[in-house]
């Protein structure tokens, strides 16, 4: 397929997604979707009020003609009902953080990124408690952890399921090969 554009969105609530490619997938706050289409749309914000169903709600639009980008987020009074993230190109923005917004004032969700100053946990690692590749990483420098077992202990992370185990014991080869290197 030859894609017009490729599309980003989370939302509060289901979405109704008619593109010639999409995927869509349950978060803690909502859904997140990934879409795309062969066929331009002449009014971004008008597409996104049909796909978060809210033809009501208070828009927020940046549109940059040139370089082809377009996001839109959709509230009301009880938060962020959706954003939606459009490109030429896949877009670039952070997702993980992007999909806990839904519900939330999120001032800054046009951004596309955590704002400056709140720490950036990375991709998530953990999906059973969240936690993510940084956070684990910071503990390793910072608390000098050595063992799953002890990053367990610390952040949770592998002690449900334990799928991520392997992944936390190679972070910690990286990190502490990083580490011996210097």
């Amino acid at each position: 397929m030859n894609a017009a554009w490729y599309g980003f969105a989370v939302s509060a609530r289901p979405v109704s997604l008619t593109s010639d490619y999409w995927a869509l997938a349950r978060t803690e706050a909502g859904y997140r979707a990934e879409f795309a289409g062969t066929q331009e749309i002449a009014d971004w914000e008008a597409e996104a009020r049909r796909i978060f169903a809210a033809p009501g709600a208070e828009a927020s639009t940046i549109r940059d003609a040139a370089r082809g980008i377009v996001r839109v987020a959709l509230s009301d009074e009880s938060g962020l009902i959706g954003a939606l993230f459009v490109a030429r190109e896949p877009v670039a923005v952070m997702r993980d953080y992007l999909a806990t917004l839904p519900g939330t004032d999120a001032p800054q969700v046009l951004g596309g990124r955590r704002p400056a100053g709140q720490p950036d946990p990375g991709p998530i690692l953990c999906s059973c408690f969240g936690v993510g590749v940084n956070t684990i990483v910071t503990a390793i420098e910072t608390q000098g952890l050595m063992s799953v077992e002890a990053i367990g202990e610390a952040l949770q992370a592998g002690t449900n399921c334990g799928s991520c185990r392997p992944e936390i014991a190679a972070l910690l080869t990286t990190s502490v090969t990083r580490e011996a290197a210097e």
